[in-house]
């Protein structure tokens, strides 16, 4: 088995995974309506009274939208570590 070829494919991998997950992160918006939903269930889940409060922008909540942003660029960053771990590993010991 050919190992270079093994990790270069894992990069790339979870290169285009990382890109994917960016383009996402740019793109995902969270309407008034879900993220009132998400509140209530955050809410009951810690025996709370919602705070159904927030700020819309073109129809979708500020709040939530940013979170989701904020996930999907963690899961991109992690992603882009694990694609430049596999080149490192390939220009050290390859």
């Amino acid at each position: 088995m050919n190992y270079a070829f093994f990790i270069s494919s894992i990069s790339i991998f979870f290169g285009i995974m990382s890109a994917c997950a960016w383009l996402y992160a740019s793109q995902v918006k969270i309407s008034r309506e879900k993220a009132v939903d998400i509140l209530k269930k955050r809410a009951q889940k810690n025996n709370q009274i919602p705070n159904l409060g927030g700020v819309s922008f073109d129809g979708s909540d500020l709040r939530e939208t940013l979170k989701a942003q904020s996930k999907w660029n963690s899961i991109g960053a992690i992603f882009a570590s694990i694609s430049m771990l596999c080149q490192a590993t390939l220009q050290i010991f390859f």
